[in-house]
């Protein structure tokens, strides 16, 4: 006998038709709530930002006060209240499921009105995993819904549900337009289970990727499936790379989220187009609603076969919901991508604008959520004026989760009007420029102004009294409990109490989070892994705590033993997911255990007294006011109490070995072992950690050497390859140490590669190579006398700055003198440098050369004589200097070499000795002469924090005008290998009379555009005046003409956008005659840094010379004049090529005529390769002085050399300057705002003034020259 149905009771009858109505009216006051605060929160949008007004880097300030009016809301407060609700009808359907799946097909997709309805609510609040469990009882009452099965398969598939997701597959009933869908899961499954068949499967799935995308069929559910390929694509590189994935190129990881954000973005800007990231119009509607009210009506399902409106109205639900959260959850993975790959612009435009979109979708967990990533991304970056940006986001952070939030208020900073800030005195003299009390006063109430918040004001505690929304989240939704700890932790600055607090909540929140996994599956036994969310939020935190401590070097103990253990645990639970986690939070682990630090006597760290920055008022004169560089006393190294354990060494350095073997395909040998590597891993945190770390830890030269390279601009090499959109090997990366050897060993004799690189641990190392020997590699100084160095230094160029902006009432002569006594102090303190800093290490920045038979035996008789205190290269290396220093340095130098190890005693005696016996073996080694002809080149790669500094200045490059600087290796590697393809030769033949420029295209450097002018007729020269070129104009000249310049503010990139730059193919050499054009503002460490050079570095530029510092007008624009002349002009008639003047030659005159050889002369340097004038290339200079019939002009007529201020009425031309569409990460100069902009609020007081072409906050305020 076989029962054909059952009815269920009517009690359980009732109980679903009071669910239905209770659910139905909760989520609709819900959705009525959220849509007046979208309202208040659209109007404080208007209000900030105006109707058009775009999100650009600076609206930081604007952004924290929305969001704390929005945390002040008393809707807001209330929202906690709607998540309680929900919670028990999510407990009410679960346990009347089963009766719903009894009745018949029209009751069932009656009652799937709940799970739908609260599909929606948990999807819009970020509970993924309730909101799946809900969409997978959706699927399974309305299995003709296949949009809905196709969600519920990329929502397993990204929380790494996959055996569930495996198995659904099999028991669903595939609808033909959903079979891409099933495909790519299938193969996505396929690679994660089947390491064998990886190859076919990566193959596989980036073919689907690619047929989609030829297909280009616009419909949401294609570009929902592209989404999700995109996004499954972005994952394959994060695993093991064995024998079958050796040869295979993965697709680029950061590449393919951005793709996938891109889709998601077009998905919701058609549905709830309020919500999309670059939606500037403030007006727009982003009420969800009005979109659940109205938008079912006019959207196409497809792949619904159902009819009703009312069945219609639930797949809106659950689609929209879904389409919500998964737009979030790429955006928030686009921006840790970026912050992985060291995208500083990048990261932080993605965030700003999540925060933009999370405020406007009135969501409490994705605004605490997009909080928090910012919060942690501020604190991560080091610019000088960030500590600002990232107090302001942690207080935002303890202000959404307090029980009385306050308004935030943040002011746009005052331009103040004081006559003159220049506060150098003449030696002897007193200044007479005091600030008044009245003064004093005004400044600080501007800085007060600036942020008024209580300081006071402590994070809110859960408490199960308390009825607040903070304390009804918690305990309800286990993503937002893992936000809640992820404030706590950064709000503590990541301290060892918090740490500990948020390992202990992880074990409570990941069980009350396992019983909506549980739900999932629909078996008991099943216990799933934690939530990848929850382990990626407690990763990050983790990684910061750890570097607290390594950085601190605290010492290892139970507790923290306790916390790193359950952390590596928890990041290895989806590792797919958390491959970058886990390599730092393994390389942090190592250096917490074993830092290996250097305790050479002149590595100590510096005697730091607590310094009151005075102004220079309250000094005698400038030499005063900075002290020597070199003097303050070195602290004793405290020994660690740890004691050290080789076999615990041994064995870490075993699980180096499975680590790297694990996720690579390079092989070298580290501490006696064969290690793979893996090179196409650019994650910043652990590739800046580890590889520095064997770069000063290995013994072999080679391999440290090679570490030390692939240490550096992690950004810059990240952006390459996802332009490529692929992994390829020996692109971006140096595929292993001997392909490294054999770049050294194919370098030229006279170049020499000198890199001055910031360790894991701060501390500065100089690394040396030479095609003739080993690298070798030394520990320069400890990061406490890097600090005092940049500190110094900067405040020396602050000084002239103030000078040189604001002279108020001073004389010319006045004027010439402040800045003469600046330009004094810095060549002291330049002198200080090299005797402080470097020591008798300052010889290794002089070229090396290859030395001949009898130099090179001798070195090897030295070596072996040492016992080990000197390695073969620096043995060869210190024959080669003898002819250089005296015998009392070169003594030093080896016996720092021989300190760095252990060598003999005896070996010491000797050194007298040696050094008269290489002189005599320099003297009779023919081949080791230095031929009177032969020209020697330098070349400097200095990390970002010591690029400011003025390398090329130091006394031992006097006169030595042959050095100049790289931006890393692997470009200088890259040009020397292209020139060889191209059979080129160095120097570079460069035709002076093929050249572009732009002159002054904001149009407010009216000396500046007569003076050049003049000397521009000279030349046959095309270019713009005025206004800012087009980007067709930009590319064409990089590409198809031998020189570039600018003469304007700054590097140009707020009229020459950092995209079109780097999408060029740069063949022009580039001379940037800005302020600060080629400056790189050090960020932290794993980052390149914020510059313009990198641009053109991408772009293959050959050389480009720029200023470090601001620089007045006047004396800039003579320098360029006089350097060009003597390069290009004064050798036109020269035949041969070694006899022709270097552009490098012509800059050393030039620094040594200028009226301020440091201020102005040692500004201007040059990164790139050797150039020369083309032999037999005929100038013809112009008799007229009227501009060249090529040139564009704007305005020439108008005289502005009496108040510089930009005129309206200067603009004649019709060209539109290039358009911006966004304003932040790629086409603004993102320090500051432009000169137009900043003018329109300075004092009208009538003064001459000077311009200095410089990007920073204000133009320059000075007399003429």
């Amino acid at each position: 006998m076989r029962i054909i149905s059952k009815d269920p009771n009517k009690q359980d009858i009732e109980k679903l038709n009071e669910l239905y109505n209770s659910a139905n009216t909760i989520i609709h006051s819900f959705l009525g709530k959220i849509d007046e605060i979208q309202r208040e929160v659209a109007d404080l949008f208007i209000s900030e930002f105006g109707v058009n007004g775009s999100i650009d880097l600076h609206s930081l300030g604007k952004l924290a006060r929305i969001t704390s009016q929005y945390a002040s809301f008393e809707c807001s407060q209330k929202l906690g209240k709607y998540q309680l609700s929900v919670q028990k009808f999510f407990n009410a359907w679960q346990s009347l499921r089963k009766e719903v799946a009894e009745l018949s097909t029209k009751e069932r997709v009656r009652y799937a009105l709940i799970p739908a309805k609260i599909c929606f609510f948990y999807f819009y609040n970020g509970e993924l995993c309730k909101a799946v469990v809900c969409l997978l009882d959706y699927v399974e009452l309305v299995p003709e819904d296949a949009m809905s099965m196709e969600a519920a398969l990329r929502w397993l598939m990204f929380l790494g549900e996959t055996e569930l997701a495996e198995k659904k597959m099999k028991s669903w009933k595939m609808a033909k337009n959903s079979a891409d869908v099933f495909e790519a899961t299938r193969i996505g499954i396929s690679y994660l289970k089947t390491t064998e068949s990886r190859s076919a499967a990566l193959d596989q799935l980036i073919q689907l990727r690619d047929r989609i995308k030829s297909e280009n069929i616009r419909s949401f559910p294609k570009y929902e499936l592209s989404s999700y390929v995109h996004w499954l694509c972005s994952t394959l590189s994060n695993v093991a790379v064995g024998t079958s994935l050796s040869g295979c190129e993965f697709p680029d990881r950061m590449s393919q989220v951005h793709e996938s954000s891109s889709k998601a973005e077009a998905i919701i800007r058609n549905r709830v187009h309020g919500l999309a990231a670059y939606q500037f119009d403030n007006s727009v509607n982003a009420s969800i609603c009005q979109f659940l009210n109205e938008g079912s009506h006019g959207t196409d399902y497809g792949n619904c076969s159902l009819t009703k409106a009312v069945n219609i109205f639930f797949c809106f639900s659950v689609h929209l919901g879904s389409t919500v959260a998964w737009h979030f959850e790429m955006r928030r993975e686009l921006a840790l991508v970026n912050v992985a790959a060291a995208q500083t612009r990048d990261s932080i435009s993605a965030m700003i604008l999540n925060l933009r979109i999370a405020l406007k979708s009135a969501s409490f967990f994705r605004i605490l959520q997009m909080t928090n990533v910012l919060a942690y991304y501020t604190g991560l970056v080091e610019e000088v004026g960030c500590e600002k940006n990232a107090r302001l986001m942690r207080i935002s952070c303890v202000n959404l989760l307090s029980s009385q939030p306050i308004v935030v208020r943040c002011s746009t900073p005052k331009e103040t009007r004081a006559a003159s800030r220049a506060h150098t005195p003449l030696p002897g003299e007193e200044s007479g420029n005091r600030r008044s009390k009245s003064d004093t006063l005004n400044i600080l109430a501007d800085e007060l102004e600036e942020l008024d918040l209580y300081n006071d004001q402590i994070f809110h505690p859960i408490t199960r009294s308390c009825n607040c929304n903070v304390c009804l989240h918690y305990p309800l939704s286990t993503t937002f409990a893992a936000e809640y700890m992820m404030a706590y932790c950064i709000n503590s600055d990541f301290t060892q109490i918090s740490m500990k607090h948020f390992n202990d909540e992880f074990a409570q929140i990941r069980e009350r989070g396992m019983n909506a996994q549980t739900m999932m599956h629909r078996d008991k036994s099943v216990r799933p892994r934690p939530n990848i969310i929850q382990n990626e939020v407690f990763g990050l935190c983790v990684i910061q705590w750890l570097k607290r401590k390594v950085d601190t070097k605290q010492l290892v103990d139970t507790e923290t033993l306790e916390i790193f253990k359950n952390a590596l645990k928890i990041v290895k639970y989806l590792n797919l997911r958390t491959t970058d986690l886990l390599l730092a939070v393994q390389q942090l682990g190592r250096q917490l255990e074993f830092p290996q630090d250097c305790n050479c006597s002149w590595m100590h760290p510096i005697v730091k007294k607590p310094r009151v920055k005075a102004r220079l008022d309250n000094a005698v004169d400038l030499f005063r006011a900075v002290s020597p560089f070199g003097r303050r006393p070195k602290s004793d190294t405290e020994a660690r109490a740890q004691p050290f354990n080789k076999e615990r060494y041994d064995k870490v350095c075993h699980e180096i070995r499975r680590e790297m073997t694990q996720y690579t395909h390079i092989l070298y040998r580290y501490h006696k072992m064969r290690i793979f590597l893996n090179n196409r891993k650019l994650f910043r945190e652990w590739r800046s950690r580890l590889f520095p770390y064997v770069g000063r830890t290995s013994k072999d030269p080679w391999l440290s050497a090679y570490a030390w390279a692939e240490s550096t601009l992690i950004g810059s090499r990240n952006a390459v390859q996802c332009r490529i959109a692929k992994c390829r090997k020996g692109v971006v990366t140096i595929s292993g140490q001997d392909r490294f050897k054999n770049c050294v060993e194919a370098m030229p004799d006279d170049m020499t590669l000198v890199q001055i690189a910031m360790a894991d641990n701060r501390n500065i190392y100089l690394i040396k190579l030479h095609a003739d020997r080993d690298p070798i590699i030394m520990p320069l100084a400890h990061h406490t006398q890097a600090d005092e160095l940049m500190e110094k230094f900067s405040f020396m160029l602050e000084e002239d700055e103030r000078i040189a902006k604001y002279p108020g009432d001073m004389t010319p002569e006045e004027f010439w003198k402040r800045r003469k006594v600046v330009d004094a102090r810095m060549r002291e303190f330049v002198n200080e440098v090299q005797e402080n800093f470097l020591g008798v290490a300052s010889y290794l920045l002089m070229p090396s050369g290859r030395l001949g038979t009898r130099a090179n035996e001798l070195a090897r008789k030295i070596s072996k004589l040492s016992k080990g205190g000197l390695l073969p290269g620096e043995a060869k290396e210190i024959v080669y200097l003898s002819k250089k220093m005296d015998s009392k340095s070169w003594k030093k130098l080896i016996l720092r070499f021989c300190e760095m190890r252990t060598t003999d005693e005896d070996f010491v005696s000797y050194l007298s000795k040696f050094h008269e016996v290489s002189l005599e073996t320099l003297a009779e080694d023919e081949t080791s002469l230095i031929d009177a002809s032969n020209k020697k080149y330098t070349y400097l790669v200095i990390c970002p924090h010591l690029s400011q500094f003025c390398w090329e200045r130091l006394p031992i490059f006097e006169d030595f005008p042959y050095v100049g600087r790289q931006v890393s290796i692997h470009s200088i590697f890259s040009q020397l290998e292209a020139m060889r393809n191209q059979e080129k030769q160095i120097p570079l033949q460069i035709d002076v009379q093929n050249a572009y420029y732009v002159l002054d295209p904001e149009n407010n450097l009216g000396e500046t555009k007569k003076r050049m002018l003049d000397y521009i007729n000279k030349f046959k020269w095309e270019g713009t005046v005025g206004e800012a070129p087009s980007s067709s104009e930009i590319t064409t000249a990089l590409s198809q003409c031998d020189a570039f310049f600018y003469f304007g503010h700054g590097s140009g990139s707020s009229v020459m956008p950092r995209s079109v730059i780097k999408q060029s193919t740069c063949n022009a050499i580039s001379l940037l005659m800005g302020c600060g054009s080629v400056r790189t503002i050090p960020q932290a460490p794993g980052f390149d840094g914020k510059s313009a050079l990198h641009d053109y570095a991408m772009a293959k530029c050959p050389l480009i010379v720029g200023c470090l510092w601001t620089v007045t007008d006047g004396e800039i624009d003579r320098f360029l004049m006089r350097m060009v002349d003597d390069c290009f002009e004064k050798t036109k008639s020269v035949s041969g090529i070694d006899k022709l003047r270097q552009l490098s030659e012509a800059m050393h005159e030039a620094r040594s005529k200028a009226k301020l050889r440091y201020l102005t002369g040692a500004a201007v340097v040059m990164y790139g390769l050797p150039v020369v004038s083309k032999p037999g290339v005929e100038k013809q200079i112009s008799t007229t002085q009227t501009p060249d019939r090529n040139l564009r002009t704007s305005g020439l007529q108008e005289d502005n050399s009496a108040t510089r201020t930009p005129s309206r009425n200067l603009k004649t031309s019709s060209k539109q300057v290039f358009p911006r569409t966004v304003d932040f990460p790629e086409s603004k100069d993102t320090r500051t705002p432009s000169k137009r902009q900043v003018l329109k609020v300075l004092p009208t007081e009538a003064t001459t003034t000077r311009i200095t072409r410089s990007s920073a906050r204000t133009p320059s305020r000075s007399r003429p020259c």
